[in-house]
């Protein structure tokens, strides 16, 4: 049995699957049976400074709400961006719906960032661009924020004011790797925009409003500190539990940036206190609890160098190990993760349902690929399978991670419902590939979080920590929207069990403060866990006396950061009567 208390379950119990041996990792190559071609196609001349060579996006999301996670890809300027939509029929396959959903035009894309803004309940994409094709002289103000109207797209990043990412003074239109995340929870996905060309200090982050608009609040919330930035891409991660989420940026030139969230709207840097920003190229991010030790640990990309010059410090991938209040140590030498190549996007992703997270990693560089293009001539994709408490070891050629090119944003999608991550690769300057997950693993569990009920807490579940309990074992998942490199994965919670058939306890922790207990909940199974209705303050599935005394205790002022206050049900600041009065409303 398992009580769900303010939670549904829905999903099929497949067979449990026996913990696979080292190796066995397997990755079929499937992208024209999936229907996901495509051929990026940079526009030189559109795309200033010689960064066309750098750029090539992709996000994941449920576009038309029927349960499937459908494709983002973006074109590069020469060729259209793709809509790929699921065709939720358990195959894996797609059609390239562009067209029909609006998105016809011609723009020098890069990276993609998923989220539904103004919580209305459908998915929307935010796009950053150097503007239309051709044009050497491009001003800043090109990206995108693509409004889902259901079945259509409509471009309003003008009118909400997220249009640009450098100041219009620059006449710089640089625009990177974007990411949404709730920092001050109030239920609204705020963005951060990062850029390359730090020295124009063009990163830029923007607090939604709640009316469809954003406000640019950069300086107010990062300080002067920003300076000159390289950002390609940013992600909100609470990485100390506090719910609210910090800013990660991983950056070029030794800028990459640990900003820790105080709680008021403002960021303090804290990355040299944090032992973090070691790395001096970083490219691409991901964060994961690689040692299953219950704390959250960031790994950035760079680029590797088997003769490094002497004044080269740190060269390679950072694996940033959590030691707990905002300290880490640098791992990814001992740990086998520090030589990627040529590295950008990356993802964390337990593939063979072991309960022990890897990673997966592209690389290149444009002009290397044959005799005399030294150590990163054709150098393919690397698959750090973590052999335990984050040691790891590549074993991409044996799983068949066999991509070589010029490879840039990765993410990762549950294609064909089966519960196992499959993995999709934009190459910059060729086509698109897709690898369909065919490990004989152990077992998984795969949730969706619906926040629909609660307008305090992010669409899709943005800044929850869900915590599994096997055996005395606990293992720590978050929803971010995984950035990557101007890439964005599924907005899924997944988790290997290995040969457990039950999760003991699955607890939901709620970036507002709920949390939601599920007990012997059955592996192999797809849940939908339904956050607590507004007002339901102990999260029993019941809006009635029990919060009502509770909204009483917490009458007045509401307690500062890191705690959350649920009893101000206005976001308000203050616990008071317009709280009493909407507890009634959906008195149960």
């Amino acid at each position: 049995m398992w009580d769900s208390q303010s939670s549904v379950v829905v999903g099929l119990v497949t067979l449990a699957w026996a913990t696979p041996a080292l190796g066995q990792v397997t990755l079929t190559e499937s992208t024209s049976r999936a229907g996901l071609t495509a051929m990026h196609s940079p526009d030189a001349d559109g795309i200033p400074f010689l960064q066309e060579w750098m750029t090539g996006g992709v996000g994941v999301g449920d576009f038309n709400g029927d349960g499937c996670m459908d494709v983002y890809w973006v074109g590069g300027g020469l060729v259209p961006d793709k809509l790929f939509i699921n065709a939720c029929d358990g195959s894996g396959t797609f059609t390239d719906q562009a067209a029909a959903w609006g998105l016809t035009d011609l723009h020098c894309g890069n990276g993609v960032a998923i989220g539904d803004y103004d919580a209305d309940g459908r998915t929307d994409i935010y796009v950053t661009s150097f503007g239309v094709p051709g044009d050497p002289d491009n001003a800043p103000g090109q990206h995108r924020l693509y409004h889902n109207d259901g079945g259509s797209f409509t471009n309003v990043a003008a009118a909400a004011g997220v249009n640009f990412s450098c100041p219009p003074a620059t006449g710089n239109p640089a625009g990177y790797g974007a990411a949404f995340g709730d920092y001050d929870l109030d239920g609204l996905l705020d963005l951060c925009v990062g850029s390359w060309w730090g020295d124009d200090e063009c990163l830029r982050l923007y607090h939604n409003d709640g009316d469809g608009t954003f406000t640019d609040v950069t300086t107010a919330a990062l300080g002067e500190t920003i300076g000159a930035i390289w950002g390609f891409q940013p992600a909100f991660v609470d990485m100390d539990g506090d719910r609210y989420p910090e800013l990660l940026i991983s950056a070029d030139f030794v800028t990459s940036r640990y900003f820790v969230n105080n709680g008021d709207g403002s960021f303090t840097d804290m990355t040299g206190p944090s032992g973090t920003g070691l790395d001096e190229t970083g490219m691409g991010q991901t964060v994961a609890d690689f040692d299953n030790d219950g704390l959250l640990d960031w790994y950035v990309t760079a680029i590797h160098k088997d003769d490094p010059e002497p004044d080269d410090v740190n060269v390679g991938n950072m694996l940033y190990m959590a030691r707990g209040d905002h300290v880490y140590v640098e791992n990814s030498g001992p740990a086998g993760a520090n030589d990627g190549g040529w590295g950008w996007g990356t993802v964390a992703v337990d593939l063979d349902h072991d309960t022990r997270i890897d990673i997966l990693e592209v690389n290149g560089r444009p002009d290397i690929c044959g005799p005399g293009g030294g150590e990163w001539a054709c150098e393919p994709g690397y698959l750090f399978w973590n052999t335990g408490n984050a040691i790891f070891t590549d074993i991409a050629a044996t799983a068949g991670f066999d991509h070589i090119g010029e490879g840039r944003g990765i993410a990762l999608i549950d294609a064909d419902n089966d519960g196992d991550l499959d993995v999709l690769v934009t190459t910059n300057s060729a086509g698109f590939t897709y690898y369909r997950n065919d490990t004989a693993g152990g077992n998984w569990l795969r949730i969706i979080l619906d926040t629909s009920t609660n307008p305090l807490l992010a669409p899709d579940g943005f800044g929850t920590r869900v915590l599994a309990t096997v055996g005395g074992q606990t293992y720590v998942r978050y929803l971010s929207g995984s950035p990557s490199f101007l890439s964005v994965s599924e907005p899924a919670i997944h988790f290997g069990l290995g040969a457990a058939v039950t999760v003991d306890e699955l607890r939901v922790e709620w970036s507002k403060g709920y949390v939601s207990t599920l007990h012997d909940v059955a592996a192999n199974t797809q849940l939908t866990v339904i956050a607590p209705a507004l007002g339901d303050l102990d999260a029993d599935g019941v809006v009635g006396i029990t919060d009502f005394l509770a909204l009483l205790a917490a009458w007045g002022p509401c307690a500062a950061a890191p705690e959350a206050c649920l009893a101000d049900l206005d976001n308000d600041g203050l616990v008071g009567i317009t709280d009493f009065l909407a507890l009634l409303g959906n008195w149960q």
